[in-house]
């Protein structure tokens, strides 16, 4: 007894067994146009590449860099984004403000608890401020001990003040890495005759005081290289002021480079007839054996410089104490004036100074003061 087998299956075994295009059971709906989309054939690829979304290595194969590469170049990155943080925003440096006119009055410890020292943001957490005030022994004086910070109190009558005019970093290679804090600092007594000459290397020797055009001019000239040359070469050479340079290291260093610093802008500076005689070279020699055999000068340690109305300079710098702030000692000093001049010359006067943040804030000091009538300083900056 034979089995009929159900409609549709037995069509579509005719169709299977009939030639091809004579299928009479196709459906008319589908279209014998070959499709608009071909899958194309996939590539066989390497094992290693069956579980990960890498591309197959092709002709153009990406380069590769080893680990020390990468590092370097992180690093690179890095140092540049600082750089230019750094520059970009120096209020996230450290402190806010560099400006002597407006000190901050804070107790400091080596002095009587009743009296108040102002003190001045330097721009550095490392040594935070420097006084606004200083003593150094007067005239004929130029030996023995003074307190540190400030440098003595007051109270002796051998000793004289001296006011911050200006402050700022010394700042080496292009890294820009903190060396010491530098502050010029020159006799309250001197103050009028400072006032005196910048008035009139402006406005002539009539004038008493300076007006906003003359004030702009003036300090243009106090920014600019050969300019300011001039003006502080006139100060400084004849016109007898008493004045420091007082340093305090960021960062431990010594003598030796600290000399050599110095030694190198007295070699540029001092050109000319005027500097060749050997009783200059002399006198270089002397400034060198001051420093001679010195041990380093630690970090925060004081070392002061100063410049008495005949041009002689004196260097004293502070005793190492265990946990406690030392004396002032006096290293030694030279009589030629020429040798203090151009030391002071190299942060005040040229094209390239140690600390352009220096020059700067000696402009904004010296600003307020040519405003004021010669001879009425004295009694504003105290």
């Amino acid at each position: 007894m034979s089995r009929q087998l159900p409609s549709h299956i037995s069509r579509a075994s005719q169709c299977l067994r009939s030639p091809p295009n004579t299928c009479l059971h196709r459906p008319s709906s589908i279209s014998t146009s070959p499709p608009l989309f071909r899958p194309k054939p996939l590539r066989s690829r390497p094992r290693s590449y069956a579980y990960t979304a890498q591309h197959s290595p092709g002709p153009t194969t990406s380069k590769t860099f080893s680990a020390s590469q990468i590092a370097a170049y992180c690093a690179i990155s890095s140092l540049l984004a600082t750089l230019y943080i750094s520059a970009a925003h120096p209020h996230l440096n450290d402190a806010p403000s560099t400006n002597p006119s407006n000190p901050i009055a804070i107790k400091s410890s080596d002095i009587s608890p009743d009296e108040t020292v102002e003190q001045v943001p330097t721009g550095t957490s490392t040594v935070p401020f420097f006084p606004k005030t200083i003593w150094l022994p007067r005239a004929g004086n130029n030996s023995g001990k003074s307190a540190a910070l400030p440098a003595g109190t007051g109270a002796a009558g051998d000793e004289e003040k001296y006011h911050l005019l200006g402050l700022g970093i010394r700042k080496v290679s292009f890294l820009r890495i903190q060396v010491y804090v530098v502050g010029i600092y020159v006799a309250l007594s001197d103050m009028g005759k400072l006032q005196e000459a910048m008035v009139h290397s402006v406005a002539g020797g009539s004038a008493s005081t300076l007006v906003a055009g003359e004030k702009s001019e003036l300090r243009k000239v106090l920014l600019d290289g050969e300019g300011s040359e001039k003006v502080w070469e006139a100060v400084l050479r004849d016109g007898g002021l008493k004045s420091a340079v007082r340093i305090v290291p960021v960062r431990n260093t010594d003598f030796g480079h600290l000399r050599d610093g110095w030694v190198r802008g007295i070699d540029a500076r001092g050109k000319g007839p005027e500097f060749e005689d050997e009783r200059f070279k002399t006198a270089v020699g002397e400034f060198k054996g001051v420093f001679g055999g010195r041990k380093g000068v630690g970090k925060g340690r004081v070392l002061l410089l100063g410049r008495g109305e005949d041009g002689g300079l004196g260097v004293w710098v502070e005793e190492e104490m265990e946990g406690k702030q030392g004396d002032m000692v006096r290293l030694g000093g030279v009589e030629d004036e020429r040798v203090a001049r151009l030391v002071w010359m190299g942060y005040l006067a040229g094209k390239i100074v140690a600390s352009e943040d220096a020059r700067n804030s000696v402009a904004d000091s010296i600003m307020e003061i040519v405003e004021r009538p010669i001879g009425t300083v004295e009694t504003k900056v105290v």
